[in-house]
């Protein structure tokens, strides 16, 4: 995992992210996860829980959040995520969040090892906290798979940028959405952007 000055390290329920501040460039996530965090320290324990993720969040101001998020059928509604990468921050106030899941396998041997993955923003300004944009960047079973590089975060403009070789909308074509978060965690779309959920995921 390219991580430029962040270090991480993962296990298979538990995932910590530290990082230093690197202002002078910008945050790239090749493919499906590395990247840097702006600033802080994030600590992330993934669970599932009825076919959702449950993300606890230890904040890098020490605050503890918990949110429920949506994955898709592609996911077993069992399966933990194998990988949680934090990729940006918003001044304490929001995470960027790539998660990554084995697919539900497929006819004929299809996708036996194939991978699911999702980049959202958790919001935290205020508690409960809640994701506010989610995007499928990698898919097996949907055919989604991202350019190289595939996600970059940009902590001068809070400005995510992902660029799909195969994109989720436009089946069998590239694709690039940018999006702008707000300092409240809002997305604001620069470029054509991924889904926004219509009722914000909740600490259920």
């Amino acid at each position: 995992m390219r991580t430029g000055s962040t270090a991480v390290s993962v296990t298979p329920t538990i995932f910590w992210v530290s990082a230093l501040l690197l202002a002078s460039l910008p945050c790239v996530a090749d493919q499906a996860l590395a990247g840097d965090q702006t600033a802080g320290a994030a600590a992330i324990r993934a669970s599932a829980d009825r076919g959702k993720t449950r993300l606890e969040i230890k904040g890098s101001t020490g605050q503890t959040y918990r949110v429920s998020v949506l994955r898709d059928a592609t996911v077993a509604p069992s399966a933990v995520p194998s990988t949680v990468a934090v990729i940006g921050e918003v001044k304490g106030r929001a995470l960027v969040v790539v998660d990554t899941y084995p697919s539900v396998p497929a006819g004929l041997s299809r996708c036996q090892a194939g991978e699911e993955q999702f980049v959202r923003v958790i919001a935290l300004a205020r508690k409960p906290a809640r994701q506010t944009y989610r995007a499928k960047t990698l898919s097996c079973r949907d055919n989604i798979e991202l350019a190289s590089p595939g996600l970059t975060w940009e902590p001068a403009t809070s400005t995510l940028r992902i660029a799909w070789l195969l994109g989720p909308t436009r089946p069998g074509s590239p694709e690039t959405h940018v999006v702008r978060i707000t300092a409240d965690g809002q997305p604001h779309a620069a470029a054509p952007g991924g889904s926004l959920p219509s009722s914000p995921a909740t600490l259920r």
